[in-house]
């Protein structure tokens, strides 16, 4: 006949010590609760575990260290564990609907991002990162993941369009259900709303479509002299974006420590640059002209900084809205439209195909493994500044400049 496992008292637990010859951890049941047990290292350390059956499959679940969990914390635990593995429920799952009980929307985008940040590019998690602080965590933040509804994105999604911006609208909702999904999946809501991004338009969210949208010669002159009146950050920022073609966050975090001045050589590090490898753009004249009105002895960290020292211009979107207010009579555009004038116009002044593209940071299919940071850097280099001429010219009297045509976007 087995032999029936005594009841622990809080005594026995508290005096229990390993024996003198023990090498590994010894299991003590507690007869008081059918699956508790209390394991014992050689070193005297106590935690409590249960086993159970779940499905038809045996399962074996941690549940904290003694003292911390006590015996009644601990016969308290396995009793409600117990009780869900009758139901099928694992013992995850039912510390997933423990947790989800007090977790809040902002706590549960922290554990995503700790979760899923490893595996991203690190411009992709701060992208994450700063869309969540930036249009979600205002509005429902601190609400209870496990109460999130549909209308509570419909909310999220309508502050992001009041703003006016119907295209980050469509991200914001993008970044939220992927954040609910991952939920599901971690078992802290049973289900995500059921709502498309389609059914977003019906709240301002911008329907996309591949954009062509370029700037004409007239458009060029009018974004230059316009940027004068927004103010010295956001006249500089544009005015870098419309000559080297860059994407925005790479001119907008651009480092001193990333320039060579000598050289006129600014060299993007692969941690920040979307390929995953270093990227040389070659400044033209009037880029560093620019880069040396900001240039200061010693200067270290961001070209453009914020109010902070310690941080970035963060204006990027104000900036777009009051260029678009003072050309209001010109179709929508947007700063990435900038970069595909740029690259366009290379073309115009018949730079040839895999430069224009190396200038713009496209790499070929396979070409990853063996691209040279120098590749073609001269020929990279005469582009952006024919390039940079053009420019100039639009704001002279001259005749020689080619028209470019603006495409629908």
């Amino acid at each position: 006949m087995p032999k029936v496992a005594k009841p622990l008292t809080d005594y026995v637990v508290k005096t229990l010590k390993p024996a003198r010859e023990q090498s590994g951890w010894k299991d003590v049941a507690d007869g008081g609760c059918r699956g508790l047990i209390l394991r014992l290292s050689p070193r005297g350390e106590k935690t409590w575990a249960v086993r159970m059956t779940v499905g038809g499959r045996r399962e074996f679940h941690t549940l904290g260290a003694y003292p911390t969990v006590s015996l009644a914390d601990a016969r308290k635990r396995a009793g409600e564990y117990l009780s869900a593995a009758r139901d099928g429920i694992t013992a995850e799952a039912v510390d997933a609907r423990t947790r989800a009980l007090s977790l809040t929307l902002a706590n549960a985008h922290s554990e995503y991002i700790e979760t899923v940040g490893p595996s991203l590019r690190d411009t992709t998690r701060k992208l994450k990162q700063g869309m969540f602080s930036t249009h979600i965590e205002p509005v429902a933040g601190r609400r209870l993941i496990r109460n999130i509804r549909r209308a509570d994105v419909v909310e999220v999604v309508g502050a992001v369009t009041a703003k006016g911006l119907p295209v980050q609208a469509n991200r914001v909702f993008s970044e939220m259900m992927a954040l609910l999904r991952w939920c599901e999946q971690k078992g802290y809501v049973d289900g995500v709303p059921s709502i498309r991004k389609k059914d977003m338009r019906n709240f301002g969210a911008a329907k996309e479509q591949a954009r062509r949208r370029t700037l004409s010669d007239a458009e060029i002159k009018e974004v230059w002299e316009a940027s004068e009146n927004l103010g010295v950050l956001s006249r500089d920022l544009i005015r870098l974006l419309l000559l080297t073609g860059q994407r925005r966050d790479e001119v907008r975090l651009m480092t001193w420590e990333e320039m060579d001045l000598e050289q006129s050589l600014w060299t993007i590090p692969a941690a920040r640059y979307k390929t995953g490898i270093d990227h040389a753009v070659p400044l033209s004249k009037p880029v560093v002209d620019i880069l040396k009105a900001r240039w200061s002895e010693g200067a270290t960290g961001y070209v453009l900084r914020g109010r902070n020292d310690d941080k970035p211009f963060n204006g990027a979107a104000s900036t777009l809205r009051r260029l678009r207010e003072a050309m209001d009579k010109r179709p929508p555009f947007t700063l990435h439209d900038m970069r595909r004038t740029v690259r366009t116009g290379l073309s115009r002044l018949g730079v040839d195909d895999e430069t224009a593209e190396m200038v713009i940071g496209h790499l070929p299919q396979g070409i990853v493994r063996v691209y040279n940071l120098h590749d073609r850097l001269e020929q990279r280099r005469k582009a952006l500044e024919k390039w940079a001429t053009l420019v100039g010219d639009l704001h002279k009297p001259r005749n020689n400049v080619i028209p470019m045509k603006a495409s629908a976007g």
